[in-house]
């Protein structure tokens, strides 16, 4: 009986696992990729600090960098702030003393916002990065330059086992960088100590 229930189990996970609502990838192309990096009129001290302020959570719940959505999807509204006093995910960032001033941002695995190069075939694919903002000094300005990391699109579902059972989980690929969502971030900053005149975020042409 129990050999049955056993061969039951894993003849239905063996069909079940192979169906679900997974879409392949579009890649809409750029017509110029976005700047990764810019040059913010503040000294380097200062701009870490407001930069620490503008990713507080409680900002962020007042102004999400990407905005809000009301999709079925669970999209995260705010990005999770490290430095190098407080690091757990981005530990190997501030390994290096260069990185001191440095921020991490990542929201536990979980898409933030809906690709606008990465699309299925409803639409703009959910998407999952980590960010490194590195500061350095440039006179009395700093340059802020952005890299995404672990950039993946959720695909669809799948039926599979996890750590609390069997059930539907997320289906990722891996994807390159796109340049809007970093730059989204340093346009978000920019806007926060008040710059004037930074350039609009390029995304692909309808």
């Amino acid at each position: 009986m129990a050999k049955n229930l056993i061969i039951f189990l894993v003849s239905a996970f063996a069909m079940v696992s192979c169906t679900g609502n997974v879409t392949p990838v579009q890649t809409i192309s750029l017509p110029t990729p976005n700047p990764t990096s810019f040059l913010f009129p503040m000294p380097l001290d200062e701009m870490h600090a407001k930069a620490w302020q503008a990713f507080s959570i409680d900002h962020q719940i007042d102004q999400p960098i990407f905005g809000r959505t009301d999709l079925p999807i669970h999209l995260e509204e705010t990005l999770d702030a490290e430095c190098a006093t407080n690091a757990v995910f981005g530990q190997a960032v501030f390994r290096d003393p260069a990185n001191a001033e440095d921020i991490y941002l990542h929201t536990f695995h979980t898409p933030f916002v809906l690709s606008s190069v990465y699309r299925g075939k409803d639409g703009g694919l959910p998407f999952i990065a980590t960010f490194h903002i590195h500061f350095a000094a440039s006179g009395s300005n700093t340059v802020a330059t952005i890299t995404a990391s672990d950039t993946e699109v959720v695909t669809g579902t799948k039926f599979g086992f996890g750590p609390c059972g069997p059930g539907q989980g997320y289906v990722y690929e891996s994807v390159r960088p796109t340049t809007v969502e970093e730059y989204s971030i340093l346009r978000y900053l920019g806007d926060y100590i008040g710059v004037i005149g930074m350039p609009e975020i390029i995304k692909p042409k309808p």
